[in-house]
């Protein structure tokens, strides 16, 4: 009975769950200390709501100290009643939208790929014997993904506003992927499209860049996947995948490819919207509170270093280096430097992955860019998890996955226990806590592999296996 409601009612009772834990676990916990010395409500709420209650006053939300995001933030929260827990209550409710655009996404997509499948009567048998297998409904898996992951719920029940941050990315990948994913006869329609498309999505981009600064990686990626033919998005990403030639030299064959397409109507469109959007709302917030809106919302986090619950292999040096005036220069200088490698990916995966999976391309580039970062908090990793969604069906199950997941789940409890042991109890065990960030960073790098190595170019799981049948069949009668 209650798998049947979980499977029925996902957006109204993952919702509830937030609701329900938003007023609940802050109750016990910061209220009447059922943990003493533990609190539940992330510090950056208390921000929100002091920064919020300086804009009711008439002043600027950046006189709340430590305050660094947009300004509309505070001036939306100070349209709420002024009640504690309303603002709360709102983050869980775009958390709880977030994880419905997954489940309408990730239904769409087996919707078509049940589509494709109905002119062959053994992929047919072969899907229904895998549905039949599995222990939880195709629909409860899709739920699973966010409306009922514990991350995402303890996340937006601390107060934080990721889910803003996290909701606008996702709103535009879905809008690109599913809208522009349906087949249309004639190219001029394809072209008329994308002209449609490219307006509200440079919008929504625009917004999310300067709501969370961090999203503007995707930019090229939405539009070379703009600019990609038809058929280029239709094709398979296994050749995109194949290490046969140097990163090298295919990164300059898909620059010279692509340098061209993207000169086209769509993406110039996109990036045109974006940046007026963009350009926009910045301007906004500095005529209205001045250049500490830009100093403090947008630059802040170009140089932001953090060694305070920061998962980062980083943070050991921006701690010895607050000491150290000279070394933390030289140190400044090599975090700019470890920024080229992320680069060359950045542009690597936009030109060589997101033409032909969008989903794919941008999950890559944010797993790459949080686990590579100076700092590392538990909202970075929600950055990538509300991504992993849209591209999880095309990779297979492997033992080198599992085994690299194991891992990952290890090197979490290795990470956590230390840093109780440095920040709760007061004892010196700083290098110890460096250590396990760089087995969390090693683990995350052999994460991402595996489920590169396990990448079926474009293909499902299911879909792969029904290959492999097809083929062995046909070798027999053969």
């Amino acid at each position: 009975m209650m798998t049947l409601l979980l499977e029925q009612y996902p957006v109204a009772i993952g919702l509830f769950l937030r609701l329900f834990l938003a007023w609940l676990l802050p109750f016990l916990f910061d209220t009447h200390g059922v943990v003493p010395g533990v609190a539940y409500t992330d510090i950056d709420y208390h921000i929100f709501v002091d920064a919020a209650n300086h804009v009711r006053q008439g002043n600027s939300p950046y006189d709340r100290h430590t305050y660094r995001y947009t300004p509309f933030l505070a001036s939306l929260l100070a349209q709420l009643p002024h009640h504690d827990i309303l603002s709360r209550f709102l983050f869980c409710v775009a958390d709880a939208l977030c994880g419905w655009i997954i489940l309408r996404y990730r239904q769409q997509k087996r919707e078509e790929r049940q589509q494709h499948q109905q002119h062959s009567r053994i992929q047919e048998q072969q899907s229904a014997a895998a549905v039949s297998n599995r222990m939880l409904s195709p629909r409860l898996q899709d739920a699973l993904w966010w409306l009922y992951n514990p991350l995402a719920i303890n996340i937006c029940t601390r107060g934080s506003s990721e889910s803003f941050q996290v909701l606008l990315p996702v709103l535009v990948t879905v809008s690109i992927v599913t809208l522009d994913s349906n087949s249309i006869s004639s190219q001029q329609q394809q072209q008329q499209k994308s002209w449609l498309l490219a307006i509200p999505a440079g919008v929504c981009h625009g917004v999310a860049v300067h709501s969370k600064l961090y999203p503007i990686i995707y930019s090229l990626s939405f539009m070379t996947y703009f600019a990609a033919p038809p058929i280029i998005r239709d094709s398979s990403t296994t050749a995109v995948l194949d290490n046969t030639a140097t990163i090298l030299y295919r990164l300059v064959s898909f620059f010279l490819s692509w340098a061209k397409r993207l000169l086209t109507p769509a993406p110039i469109v996109f990036f045109i919207t974006f940046m007026l959007t963009f350009v926009g709302l910045t301007y906004l917030a500095y005529e209205w509170y001045g250049p500490i809106s830009l100093e403090e919302g947008l630059l802040y986090h170009l140089s932001r270093v953090d060694h305070r619950h920061n998962y980062s292999m980083h943070w050991y040096w921006i701690y010895l280096g607050r000491a150290r005036p000279d070394f933390a220069q030289n140190m400044a200088v090599i975090g700019k430097l470890l920024l080229l490698p992320q680069l060359v990916l950045l542009v690597y995966t936009s030109l060589a992955l997101a033409p032909t999976n969008l989903g794919l391309a941008l999950f890559v580039q944010t797993y790459l860019f949080v686990t590579q970062n100076k700092v590392i908090t538990a909202q970075y990793l929600t950055w990538y998890l509300c991504l992993l969604p849209l591209c999880s069906d095309s990779f297979g199950t492997t033992p080198r996955l599992q085994w690299s997941l194991a891992g990952l789940a290890l090197s979490y409890g290795i990470w956590l226990g230390s840093a109780y042991c440095l920040e709760m109890q007061g004892w010196a065990v700083h290098r110890l806590v460096w250590i396990a960030s760089v087995v969390y960073y090693w683990a995350n790098i052999s994460v991402i592999a595996a489920l590169l190595s396990s990448y079926q170019g474009g293909k499902t799981q299911q879909q792969q296996q029904q290959s492999k049948g097809t083929t062995t069949k046909s070798g027999k009668e053969d």
